[in-house]
């Protein structure tokens, strides 16, 4: 099986895809978009990608390719993050004066940098193995990474020490294929739409359609469709596969009140 996460070598993504598949072959993209084209391209079997953390929310990049690229999810996997200082050898944090990652891990360590660096600049980079890339090339004690341990083994750093925080920090991630899976029983339906019209009552009507049926939403939220100012699609985790007789009865029902509806797919509910 390959494998497409989001690259270089020693992301989350990546940590995630060998607790779920092994020692299936991985190939490295470097964006989140890269991996999903490459599903739809067939360049992979499965792209593993971050889809929402517990601290810091949804991962806009995932939702677009889910709302507009011909991908299906066929799996989530529940990874626990844990990051770490690394720097180059004689680094220290009272050298450091630049930190690298990635947006969501900057976000998520906000609290431990404003305390332990409180003048340190933060720079975004497109994961976390390209923050420590970085940091290697530059060379200088001034800068340091954040990420997972493995990254300091991978680009011969030193791991200063780890970010700890009050709250635990789960990352979901979800398994895009050009398939979904079939029904275990115990499973759940991820489904985006947006409405033709924007008047009241209308989401209100849609959602109705799960809570006549019992059936239990266990995450909705908005995004910008991008299209128009104003325009928001909806994002639905529900209980469920799409093939159960009262699921599929309960998305008829939105799809006649919508002006778009997409099953992302139905997959082995994991939390």
């Amino acid at each position: 099986m390959r494998v497409g996460v989001l690259g270089p070598r020693g992301t989350y993504a990546e940590l995630a895809a060998r607790q779920e598949y092994g020692s299936a072959e991985l190939i490295y993209f470097p964006t989140i978009t890269d991996v999903a084209l490459a599903v739809v391209d067939g360049k992979v079997d499965v792209g593993v990608v971050p889809v929402e953390s517990l601290r810091n929310g949804s991962v806009g990049e995932t939702l677009d390719a889910l709302a507009w690229m011909d991908v299906k999810v066929r799996g989530e996997i529940v990874y626990r993050v844990k990051h770490y200082l690394l720097g180059n050898r004689g680094c220290t944090t009272k050298s450091i004066r630049r930190v690298l990652s990635h947006p969501q891990a900057l976000a998520q360590c906000r609290e431990y940098l404003r305390k332990r660096l409180p003048e340190a600049e933060l720079v975004e980079t497109a994961s976390t193995a390209k923050a420590a890339e970085d940091v290697r090339r530059i060379g200088t004690v001034e800068v340091a990474a954040v990420g997972p341990r493995e990254l300091a083994k991978i680009y011969g750093l030193r791991v200063l020490e780890e970010v700890r925080g009050a709250e635990p920090n789960l990352t979901r991630f979800l398994c895009l294929s050009r398939g979904d899976s079939k029904k275990t029983g115990r499973d759940k339906t991820s489904i985006v739409f947006y409405t033709a019209t924007d008047r009241p009552g209308i989401l209100h009507e849609i959602l109705g359609e799960f809570a006549s049926r019992k059936i239990n939403l266990t995450k909705i939220e908005s995004r910008p469709s991008k299209k128009a100012l104003g325009d928001y699609l909806f994002f639905v985790d529900l209980e469920g596969h799409r093939t159960d007789p009262v699921v599929r009865e309960a998305l008829e029902g939105v799809r006649e009140k919508t002006a778009m509806l997409k099953i992302l797919g139905s997959y082995p509910k994991r939390f």
